[in-house]
């Protein structure tokens, strides 16, 4: 028997009903994600992000395990300094997450100079380098740093007559490079190379992608969620590596900087160095501007990866904050005042439970050291 059709106006009125009824559920569940209560599957979190594979290695500088060795004993060798007072582990201290546990680095003259160490974990991922990107190659950028005045102040020619006087070195080289003596170029490739070792992986964070549901806690999974919706912070901290390795100005506080004789003397001579126009009347470090000289790029800095964040305390380029909490808050006020800050960064409106669940979930980030297969 047919069953009789429902009337079409019933059928109007279910049909407003269901779709309000889907409007209001949907609207709900945006709210709820607002408010943090997003909690992204393994699967989301693995297609989004992606797992951190292996480091990119140059054709012309393979990884050996002699190699890797020779690198770490230069890089902590106060011999690469002018003076033999620093190294580069002297602003890269491994039990600091590879930077320093102050707002800036240290500096040749035993002053500190205008900004804050960055990390070197998983640095073989990123490019370009160093706050500012003007170094483009990782086996490069370690003899910038030799000849500058304000790092390690020494000259490379001189360098390589020195190592070749010592007594362990030409062997170390011969070792690493296949009987091939020292020369500049693969010191930076030795530094390189141990640089690219320091691959950290295998936290909470990728435990949790890969299927292991209880590698995070419920405050981390929210804090995932908010990290990547309600907190925006995905928008410049994407990847593997957790970084667009692109430039952003935040309006950072850098009083600390600005109102210090001694630090903005370091940033004006960093700028006539580069050639930059105006060096002698500036007022502020004009980060990436001093590479490419556009006014747009005043106050624009590289933003870093998030791998052992926790580790890497203070924070931003001029280590201006000293705690997760104190970042979490700037950009949930939106940043700070700046003409060139990055339209993304605006209030986020996060209750403090928010901001405490992100944090959490920033230090779900803190991984282990990869252990690497060399021959």
């Amino acid at each position: 028997m047919n069953r009789p059709i429902m009337n079409r106006p019933i059928m109007n009125r279910l049909s407003r009903t269901l779709i309000v009824a889907v409007l209001a559920a949907a609207a709900a569940w945006n709210a709820a994600a607002e408010a943090g209560d997003y909690i992204p599957t393994p699967l989301v979190v693995r297609e989004v992000f992606g797992r951190l594979g292996p480091v990119p290695v140059p054709e012309d500088n393979p990884m050996s395990a002699a190699k890797v060795a020779l690198g770490k004993h230069l890089f902590e060798d106060p011999l690469l300094s002018g003076d033999g007072s620093l190294s580069c582990e002297s602003c890269h201290l491994p039990d600091s997450g590879y930077t320093v546990q102050a707002p800036l680095s240290p500096a040749f003259t035993s002053k500190f100079e205008r900004r804050n160490s960055p990390t070197l974990i998983n640095v073989g991922f990123n490019l370009p380098l160093l706050w500012d990107g003007r170094a483009g190659a990782l086996d490069k950028q370690p003899l910038g740093s030799l000849g500058n005045v304000l790092h390690l102040n020494n000259n490379a020619d001189l360098l390589v007559e020195q190592l070749k006087a010592d007594a362990e070195y030409p062997a170390l080289f011969a070792a690493a490079f296949d009987g091939d003596g020292i020369t500049a170029q693969r010191i930076g490739q030795a530094i390189g190379a141990f640089e690219r070792s320091l691959v950290f992986d295998d936290s909470p964070f990728d435990r949790y992608m890969t299927g292991d549901r209880d590698a995070l806690s419920g405050p981390e999974k929210l804090g995932l969620g908010l990290f990547m919706r309600g907190g925006r912070c995905i928008t410049c901290h994407h990847g593997p590596n957790l970084t667009d390795n692109q430039f952003h100005a935040l309006g950072v506080p850098d009083d600390h900087v600005t109102g210090d004789p001694d630090v903005l003397a370091a940033i004006r001579f960093d700028a006539r160095r580069r050639g930059y126009e105006g060096w002698e009347s500036l007022a502020e470090d004009p980060g990436r501007a001093l590479v490419t000289g556009d006014a747009a790029d005043v106050g624009r800095f590289r933003t870093p990866g998030l791998r052992n964040v926790a580790e890497t305390a203070p924070y931003m380029h001029n280590g201006a904050f000293e705690t997760l909490e104190e970042v979490v808050a700037h950009y949930n006020k939106g940043g700070g005042d700046h003409p060139n800050k990055s339209r993304r960064v605006n209030p986020l409106k996060l209750s403090d439970e928010d901001q405490a669940n992100l944090v959490t979930f920033l230090k779900a980030l803190t991984g282990t050291q990869r252990a690497l297969d060399l021959p």
